[in-house]
């Protein structure tokens, strides 16, 4: 008699665990939309990043423009990319090392400080398409 009170116990904790594991919201393995950084260190450029020549540069990039964006930065100015794209890609500025994820309704977004004078080429890594140049002086 005891042994059967003793099973009803455990059949009746292990249904109401069950019960509420299916109740329980589960994670999907999706993050929620955030701000994509970009992968290398923001290090101070040689101007010392914040000083006196140093400004802020804020820029979006369309990759369904119908010409290529040129953005123009200083050796040493602090850089806001955005860019939006129509479908999921990788966006990569490259040279940089930089590569930020971008979709349909998650623009990538990139800050860090130029450090290095030239002509980066900034391309969607599943398409090899290029959507635009980031163009850097020396200071």
């Amino acid at each position: 008699m005891l042994g059967r009170r003793l099973l009803l116990l455990v059949a009746v904790l292990l249904a109401t665990g069950a019960i509420a594991a299916a109740l329980t919201p589960r994670d999907s393995g999706q993050t929620t939309p955030t701000t994509t950084t970009s992968t290398a260190p923001a290090l101070p450029g040689p101007t010392g990043g914040t000083g006196a020549g140093a400004r802020e540069v804020t820029r979006t990039v369309n990759a369904e423009g119908a010409e290529p964006a040129v953005v123009r930065t200083q050796v040493g100015d602090l850089l806001h990319l955005v860019v939006r794209a129509p479908s999921p890609d990788v966006v990569e500025l490259d040279g940089t090392g930089r590569f930020a994820s971008v979709d349909s309704s998650t623009p990538a977004r990139f800050n860090f400080f130029v450090e290095n004078p030239g002509t980066f080429p900034i391309r969607l890594q599943e398409t090899g398409q290029e959507i635009g140049r980031l163009v850097v002086s020396a200071a």
